[in-house]
């Protein structure tokens, strides 16, 4: 599993934001509440992310949640709750149907 560097945007320096590829084990991040994640999948089919939850309500596991990425689609995805998302660490888990084609930034958004 591949960790992700955090970008912090500075606007005023007009630093460009540079996605990776993402990793065929998945990937994973630091997540304090304030982490979006970028997405943009290339490759001529679909893909889909899934985004682990490691929160409970009741007793009962939150759903893990899925984002599908059409071909040359870009998302948006987040920030992620940490009582929802993070694991026993503290890290957010991704993993991919595929991962050719796909590439991924982790942005603080705050």
């Amino acid at each position: 599993m591949a960790t992700l560097t955090i970008v912090t945007p500075v606007p005023a320096s007009g630093s460009a934001l540079a996605p990776a590829s993402v990793a065929a084990g998945g990937d994973q991040f630091l997540n304090d509440g304030d982490i979006v994640l970028y997405f943009k999948n290339t490759n001529a089919s679909s893909r889909t992310v899934t985004i682990a939850t490691g929160g409970t309500i009741g007793g009962i596991a939150i759903a893990d949640v899925t984002v599908a990425l059409a071909q040359n689609e870009e998302k948006l995805v987040g920030p992620f709750d940490p009582r929802i998302f993070n694991d026993a660490n503290g890290y957010v888990q991704l993993t991919y149907t595929a991962d050719t084609g796909v590439t991924v930034a982790a942005i603080r958004v705050r």
